[in-house]
């Protein structure tokens, strides 16, 4: 007569003799190889996350379709020498940056002027929202950094990008629009008296005072 024992599995609590894995798997059968396969997985998952957060890393998310575009634009960008990038809340938010324009020509050579882009999830069918950071004495940009831009208004379109914005703001400092003005008093000095428009451009950088309104040096 065999002994019925040999084909049981060993009780809970009895001392089990060493088995590798392959002499385990032929005695518990199918069932096992599930459970040890599913635990296997789980011990790689807890592994693999682990490493993530030893490395200071969350998790990868997907990108919205507005991200995938302006991650595109920004590897595409061609900057002047008189131009720069910034994230402040970090390279992993793409939808947030600053561009600083130095211009070295024209009215306003010497300045530094800083703007802030808000980019939605839409992106590139809704234009970003640009604003200037720096308080400006100009016909287009009002003392509350609102830019009076085209392309940032009726003219925006999917093909447009960063880098047509960009372009726009560095004409708006060589070549001020006094007849599409968000400034009304800097527009009518600088078609009336572009000398005295020079004069105050310069007084304003230098931290002065212009029409009763102080502006923060920024030359």
């Amino acid at each position: 007569m065999k002994d019925s024992k040999k084909n049981l599995p060993y009780l809970v609590g009895t001392e089990q003799p060493k088995v590798d894995s392959v002499v385990l798997l032929t005695f518990c059968g199918r069932t096992a190889f599930g459970l040890i396969m599913i635990k296997l997985f789980s011990v790689k998952q807890k592994q693999k996350e682990a490493a993530e957060s030893a490395n200071g890393r969350a998790p990868v998310k997907k990108q919205s379709p507005g991200e995938l575009r302006v991650q595109k634009d920004i590897s595409e960008l061609n900057l002047a020498k008189t131009t720069s990038i910034a994230f402040p809340n970090g390279k992993d938010n793409l939808l947030s940056f600053e561009i600083t324009i130095r211009p070295d020509e024209g009215y306003y050579q010497g300045g530094t002027f800083v703007f802030t882009f808000q980019i939605s999830q839409v992106y590139p069918h809704e234009a970003p929202k640009v604003k200037c950071k720096t308080k400006v004495y100009h016909p287009n940009i009002d003392l509350e950094g609102n830019v009076c831009l085209n392309i940032l208004r009726e003219d925006w379109n999917p093909v447009l990008s960063v880098n047509s914005i960009i372009y726009g703001l560095q004409y708006l400092f060589l070549d001020p629009n006094p007849d599409d003005p968000l400034n009304h008093e800097a527009a009518e000095v600088l078609r009336d008296n572009p000398r005295q428009f020079e004069n105050n451009v310069r007084r304003s950088m230098a931290g002065g005072y212009v029409g009763g309104n102080h502006f923060p040096r920024c030359i």
